[in-house]
């Protein structure tokens, strides 16, 4: 799953989590265009490290063992890919360039809540999802998220589809492509990827403007294919995480300033591939 991809600016603000050398040198690549090839691959223990920063980016605001979860998805790695540049062949690269090269730029992957909720890093996860819908679900919202998690007989699955930013949506949809035949294998062989509800964690950034003595409120989706997931959900909820991240990248000061959130939304498992004809629609229209 490769194609040419330019990586251009993006138009909401970068989420920052630690102050590396990788960071830097990812804010000066902002307002360049770049010619890269991408391809999916299953998960090594090479790709511990990279995967891990997209679950910090993903699940920011909650308190989870980010090790255990990036744990987890290696050991899965039957199902789910992570994607990284494709190098070309014809030129000679040193040795920097190949650790380059093995960047992560995306993972996606399904973990099933229900199977495996006793293991610690799951447990906890499950956990800090219940509190931060406690605190922020509406009554039907907090009904349904508890319901569906306490029903055993009807498994949960974590749809993780995470990537850095500037990535458009289209890098996501063969990913999907994947996932979904690797997971109709793994039920051939009974594995417990038999979903009936899946959840995501998405990336919202919101901005309020006054406009004629009202407020009115512009939404921007870190991930755009998951606006689509969001209006098919049967419940929703979001957590501010402004507090838990700063803002950084090249701005000029009359930029808005968005404010971040994470959305978890609730989708009927049995209507994904009616969902992803929509985001193929949406994207491709």
């Amino acid at each position: 799953m490769s194609g040419p991809l330019k990586k251009q600016r993006a138009v909401f603000p970068v989420e920052e989590y630690v102050e590396e050398e990788e960071d830097m040198e990812q804010d000066e690549m902002i307002g360049q265009n770049i010619n890269v090839d991408f391809e999916g691959f299953p998960a090594s223990d090479s790709d511990f490290h990279g995967i891990k920063r997209l679950l910090q980016q993903s699940f920011r605001g909650l308190e989870v063992n980010f090790s255990g979860i990036a744990d987890t998805i290696i050991g899965q790695n039957y199902v789910g890919s992570v994607i990284k540049q494709v190098g070309d062949d014809d030129e000679e690269e040193d040795e920097e360039d190949e650790d380059d090269n093995d960047q992560v730029f995306g993972v996606t992957t399904i973990i099933n809540l229900t199977s495996r909720k006793d293991e610690e890093c799951i447990s906890g996860l499950r956990s800090a999802l219940v509190e931060q819908c406690s605190k922020h679900a509406s009554d039907s919202s907090s009904v349904l998220f508890r319901d569906i998690l306490s029903n055993e007989s009807k498994h949960v699955g974590l749809l993780i589809s995470e990537r850095l930013v500037n990535l458009p949506p289209q890098f996501a949809l063969p990913v999907f492509d994947s996932l979904r035949k690797e997971l109709a294998e793994a039920k051939k062989k009974d594995m417990p990827y038999e979903f009936a509800y899946l959840l995501m964690i998405c990336k919202v950034y919101k901005l309020e403007k006054k406009k004629k003595k009202k407020n009115i409120e512009t939404e921007l989706w870190g991930n755009p294919e998951e606006e689509v997931f969001a209006e098919e959900s049967l419940g929703t909820f979001e957590y501010n995480v402004k507090g838990e991240a700063s803002m950084s990248g090249e701005w000029d000061e009359e930029d808005p300033q968005y404010t971040p959130f994470r959305r978890v939304i609730v989708l009927d498992a049995s209507r994904w591939q009616e969902i992803m004809a929509k985001v193929k629609q949406a994207i491709y229209q």
